[in-house]
């Protein structure tokens, strides 16, 4: 009654991966949550398409990075692996636990659409990162513990969508699983002069100094894979608000590496000439 469905979705992402993006009745099934992501995939496609058809020359930078992040969204690897995981949790009977991972990657959809918005809350941006570490936590029970500290004063202040997961997954995939221990991830927020700042934290392995400088100059190139995920969020935030902006990184190994974000402080009214 699950697992049939899951198959089904597992066969639509490997196709989404290979560049298949019209849009597909969804998937039906039996368990609200099951439908919920099947819904929502077929959503972020539609989102996804319209968006490579609505691309203008006059904004063609700023398009082409926030449709990288989106389909970064669309990762079939991640997809697929989460849902290998919900199946493995059906088998074992921890019904429970695959019902909750199977809300979480509903939850993680719901947030990464949007309704289309481009520019979010912090309220709105915690709540998509939270999603995305449940389901990893949940992937890797021995492997990553997470701590979010966002202060309620800051929540409804706006900055880009998909601002801080990337700068999540980088910590998970780069610094705590080549560590090979358990390892914690820490996403805090504060203001300075006018300014948001985010930071996000690990103690995985952390990188030498010319590795460092390395993924430093990495930000500031147009193209290449070196730091792409990075990349693109530093870029787009630049883009919006000026070079003042941007990200920061710091590493020691062994001892790990800290993400930081600075961002200006707007309001939902302040950033509309930043939505369109």
């Amino acid at each position: 009654r699950i697992i049939d469905p899951i198959d089904k979705i597992c066969g639509r992402l490997e196709a989404i991966g290979k560049g298949d993006l019209l849009v597909y009745d969804p998937i039906q099934a039996d368990v609200k949550e099951v439908q919920s992501l099947t819904d929502g995939i077929e959503t972020m496609v539609g989102q996804l398409k319209r968006l490579i058809d609505k691309t203008k020359e006059q904004e063609k930078q700023r398009r082409r990075t926030e449709l990288a992040l989106l389909q970064a969204q669309i990762n079939p690897h991640f997809l697929y692996n989460t849902l290998d995981t919900i199946i493995w949790l059906i088998e074992s009977g921890e019904i429970s636990n695959a019902v909750n991972m199977v809300s979480a990657l509903s939850n993680f959809f719901r947030f990464s659409l949007s309704r289309g918005k481009n520019v979010i809350t912090l309220a709105e941006e915690e709540q998509h990162i939270r999603s995305y570490l449940e389901i990893q936590k949940m992937r890797y029970r021995d492997l990553m513990e997470y701590e979010i500290d966002i202060p309620e004063q800051l929540k409804f202040y706006m900055l880009p969508k998909l601002t801080l997961q990337p700068l999540v997954e980088n910590a998970l995939y780069h610094g705590i699983k080549n560590r090979r221990r358990k390892g914690y991830i820490r996403v805090t927020s504060r203001t300075q002069s006018e300014c948001i700042i985010l930071e996000v934290a690990d103690d995985g392995a952390g990188m030498a100094q010319e590795r460092l400088e390395e993924v430093r100059a990495s930000l500031e190139v147009e193209t290449g894979t070196e730091g792409f995920g990075l990349r693109a969020v530093h870029r787009r935030i630049r883009i919006l608000f000026g070079s003042e902006y941007g990200l920061s990184i710091e590493s020691m190994p062994d001892v790990g590496t800290r993400v930081i974000v600075r961002i200006p402080m707007q309001t939902a009214d302040e950033s509309v000439s930043l939505t369109g």
